[in-house]
């Protein structure tokens, strides 16, 4: 009879162990998915479209955004790197630098980008190479007059010579943003936050 009740109790414990062992991975489960539905989703650059800050084949974590349009415009700025559904087939998120902000004029030619028809954007994010008239990532940047409404920026991909962006499918729509970059994860040699300035 002994014997009966000592293994019983054997069993009752390696249950309980097994209900809390599955109780555990359940919850983290869960964490781990409301983390990535409500605050930060990693993802993994697609395509060399930001080099040379961001790299084929980076991961980054997004934060996400859960702002309405009208607080959004007012969080963006110039620069900042977003992550916003294309507006294409399929809708794939895709990960570029904010030119145009909301309300503004924008155009371009020989890589010189002018806002409201005045001011000379300076990106010190492109490497020198990158920003000098005549340069192959400026000659690929040649904007027509673009007003923006209110609900809307402009992106491109740092990589001008190699970026489907606003100057492809126009200006993205507020509501189609789904968050910011804001560190990169992997590879290990970069790890950190990113500083865009």
């Amino acid at each position: 009879m002994e014997r009966d009740w000592s293994s019983a109790l054997r069993r009752l414990l390696t249950s309980r162990a097994l209900l809390a062992v599955l109780i555990a991975i359940a919850l983290v489960n869960v964490g781990v998915f409301a983390v990535q539905r409500w605050v930060v989703l990693p993802l993994s650059i697609p395509s060399p479209s930001m080099e040379p800050n961001l790299r084929e084949g980076d991961r980054i974590l997004m934060r996400r955004s859960h702002d309405e349009v009208a607080d959004l415009r007012g969080r963006i700025d110039r620069g900042d790197v977003l992550v916003f559904r294309a507006p294409h087939t399929g809708r794939p998120l895709v990960v570029k630098r904010v030119i145009g902000l909301p309300g503004e004029t924008i155009e371009a030619h020989d890589g010189i980008v002018a806002i409201n028809n005045s001011r000379i954007l300076v990106e010190k994010w492109l490497p020198t190479s990158e920003r000098e008239q005549g340069s192959s990532g400026a000659r690929a940047v040649d904007i027509g007059y673009v007003r923006l409404r209110e609900d809307e920026v402009f992106v491109m991909g740092d990589n001008r010579d190699d970026s489907i962006d606003s100057r492809s499918f126009g200006p993205v729509k507020l509501s189609d943003v789904e968050g910011t970059v804001s560190l990169r994860i992997w590879p290990l040699g970069r790890f950190g936050t990113v500083d865009w300035s």
